[in-house]
C-alpha cells in the first residue's frame, strides 16, 4: 500500500459499465444541492467523485469525470457556459480521487487529506482561475482574482470537513462489502 497510486485497473467491459453507472450517479448528485447559490451552495457530486476514484483509479476516473463534465455542460446544461478549463478541472479531480483512493485503505487521515487536496486544487485554485478568466476584461486586475478567492475560500473551509466525513462514512461501508471488480 503506497501513499499515492498512479496505477489503475485494466479497462474492461466491467470497468466501462461501472464508469457509466458512476457517471450517471455523478450527474444526478451534481444536480442535487442545498443552499442558496449566492451565499453557500452545497452539492453532493463529491460523493460520486470519490466513488469514481475509489473504484476506477486515476486514469479511468479522470476520463469518467471528463465524460461527466461534457454531458452535464452540453446535454444537461442549465444555462451555464461551457468552458474547457472546467473539463480540465474535472479530469484533474478524477485523477486526484484515483491517486488517493484506488486500492488504498480507507482511513480518516487519508480521506481528510484527499478532500483537502481535492478542494484546494480543483475548487479553490482552478475554479477560481476559470471564473476569473471567463469574467476578465481589459480593465481586470489581479485584485479581481484575490476578491474571488476571498469569496470562495470560506465556503471551501466550511465544506471540507463536511465532505470528508460523508465520504469517510460511505467508503468505510463500501470497503466492508469488498466488491471485487477485477475478476
Amino acid at each position: 500500500m503506497s501513499v499515492l497510486s498512479f496505477a489503475g485497473p485494466r479497462f474492461t467491459t466491467r470497468h466501462m459499465t461501472l464508469a457509466a453507472l458512476l457517471v450517471a450517479l455523478q450527474l444526478i448528485l451534481g444536480k442535487l444541492s442545498v443552499g442558496d447559490p449566492t451565499v453557500l451552495k452545497f452539492s453532493f457530486g463529491f460523493i460520486a467523485t470519490a466513488l469514481i476514484g475509489y473504484y476506477l483509479g486515476p486514469w479511468i476516473g479522470g476520463a469518467a469525470m471528463v465524460v461527466n463534465d461534457i454531458i452535464s455542460n452540453t446535454i444537461l446544461n442549465t444555462g451555464n457556459m461551457f468552458f474547457p478549463g472546467f473539463t480540465f478541472s474535472a479530469f484533474v479531480s478524477g485523477v486526484i480521487a484515483g491517486m488517493f483512493l484506488y486500492n488504498q485503505k480507507v482511513t480518516w487521515q487519508r480521506i481528510f487529506i484527499y478532500e483537502f487536496v481535492q478542494i484546494l486544487v480543483t475548487n479553490v485554485f482552478f475554479t477560481t482561475l476559470w471564473v476569473y478568466l471567463m469574467s476578465m476584461t481589459s480593465s481586470s486586475t489581479g485584485r479581481a482574482f484575490t476578491a474571488l478567492l476571498a469569496i470562495r475560500v470560506p465556503k471551501e473551509i466550511i465544506s471540507w470537513p463536511l465532505e470528508a466525513v460523508i465520504v469517510l462514512i460511505i467508503l468505510r461501508q463500501l470497503s466492508r462489502i469488498n466488491l471485487n471488480l477485477d475478476r
